[in-house]
């Protein structure tokens, strides 16, 4: 079983279904990234988000991964990232 964490990103704004595209799109790029539970509201965007047969993942693994696929796919700017 996946750990999950959640996962909130706050943005300088964003369209939702952008942001819903981005967030879904990161299962394809990377095969180990399972994303559920997506929302968003304003500028915010909310999921459950975990490591695929990893079991120690950490909050700041989460948090790379992301960081990463930012830097590849600009759909937006993130101004903040947490990950609990």
């Amino acid at each position: 079983m996946t750990k999950t964490f959640s996962l909130e990103i706050e943005t300088s704004g964003i369209n939702s279904t952008d942001a819903a595209d981005w967030a879904n799109e990161m299962t394809n790029v990377y095969a180990d990234v399972e994303v559920s539970n997506v929302k968003i509201s304003g500028n915010k965007i909310s999921c459950k988000i975990g490591l695929a047969g990893i079991d120690d993942t950490t909050p700041d693994d989460i948090k790379m991964k992301v960081e990463e696929y930012l830097t590849m796919n600009e759909a937006f700017t993130a101004t903040k990232i947490s990950c609990h």
